[in-house]
């Protein structure tokens, strides 16, 4: 008995002692302890939002136009030209001037010069009503100075019966040319011939040393530059064939386009002048022939070796007064500095000596 006593008293002492070891712990065994600090890796916070890219602030205002001043000073409008007698010409003081078609390049040049504007500012102030119309209006009193070639005698009579006169300055060599197709085999022919052909007497291009090819010639308007030109440098107009309708043109550009287009350009023939075929109306398709072996050229011109030269003027009225400025542009234009306008825009410039 004594022996349960003491077997008793050993386990409460055992069960008080477990009860005091949990009480130190401070801990209850269904509870899952927090890790300690040491065992976790911390979470660090950023101190400032993450950029992709760090945006730089400019440090001035960009600016679209240099903040330099250009070196270069802009330049000057042209100056107008002074006349012999030391006056020069406005638009006010202009004379009214008209003009051929193939001479138009010239004189807006000239009058560009005289002005101190632009060719084409000054174009504003020069009308071209081509021959025909340029001799009509300086009959009629309407132009004070036109740039042609001679008159036809029709224009003379026109004028004479109007109690008006002519008076004439040269101003440019020129020639009045012949061209034909390309591939036409015949690259000259002699005045005798030239005559046979605008005359209708040889009709077939193999009896010129050619291809058996009928001759077709086109000619100009009556009262047109190159038509008076046909009747003064080679035949009369009495003994020139009549054209036929089918084959007359208006204008010089039509008479190159004739030729290049006619039956592919076979056996077609035309004229003009020497400046506006080279410099105006241009074709690869066409070529000037040559009069008597001389093929027309700046060079033969100017040396006076092509047969037809042809002279371009100023015409005036005889009752021009004295003291008109017009009087003064004519020895302007007649002094080195028409020729060297007439270079520059390729005229062959006349020779006053």
């Amino acid at each position: 008995m004594k022996i349960k006593s003491m077997i008793l008293v050993s386990l409460l002492i055992a069960i008080v002692c477990a009860c005091c070891a949990c009480g130190k712990n401070g801990t209850n065994n269904d509870v899952t302890p927090t890790a300690k600090a040491e065992e976790v890796t911390p979470t660090v916070e950023p101190t400032a939002e993450p950029t992709a890219t760090p945006t730089v602030e400019p440090t001035a205002e960009p600016t679209a136009e240099p903040t330099a001043e250009p070196t270069a000073t802009p330049t000057e409008a042209p100056k107008s030209a002074v006349l012999p007698s030391g006056k020069t010409l406005t638009v006010d003081t202009l004379p009214v001037v008209d003009g051929a078609l193939a001479l138009e390049p010239f004189y807006d040049a000239v009058f560009a010069e005289l002005l101190g504007m632009s060719v084409d500012d000054a174009k504003l102030f020069l009308p071209c009503n081509n021959t025909p119309g340029a001799y009509q209006n300086l009959t009629e009193g309407k132009s004070d100075m036109i740039f042609c070639a001679l008159p036809s005698d029709e224009q003379v009579a026109t004028a004479k019966a109007a109690g008006v006169e002519f008076d004439y300055h040269t101003i440019l060599s020129g020639g009045f040319v012949f061209f034909v197709n390309k591939d036409n085999p015949v690259d000259s022919i002699t005045q005798e011939q030239l005559k046979g052909i605008v005359s209708g007497k040889i009709k077939n291009w193999k009896e010129v040393g050619g291809d058996d090819e009928p001759i077709v010639l086109f000619q100009r308007n009556e009262g047109s530059g190159s038509q008076t030109g046909l009747y003064r440098y080679v035949l009369p107009k009495d003994q020139v064939m009549e054209p036929i309708l089918e084959y007359q043109v208006s204008d010089m550009g039509g008479a190159i386009d004739r030729v290049v287009d006619y039956d592919n350009g076979k056996g077609a023939i035309s004229f003009s002048y020497y400046y506006y075929v080279v410099n105006m109306h241009t074709s690869d398709q066409i070529k000037l022939l040559g009069i008597d072996g001389v093929i027309p050229s700046d060079e033969t011109i100017s040396k006076g070796q092509y047969p037809f030269l042809n002279f371009s003027q100023i015409v005036t009225r005889k009752d021009l007064p004295e003291d008109s400025i017009v009087r003064d542009i004519i020895a302007w234009v007649q002094g080195e500095n028409g020729a060297r306008i007439a270079r520059e825009n390729g005229y062959v410039p006349y020779d006053m000596q």
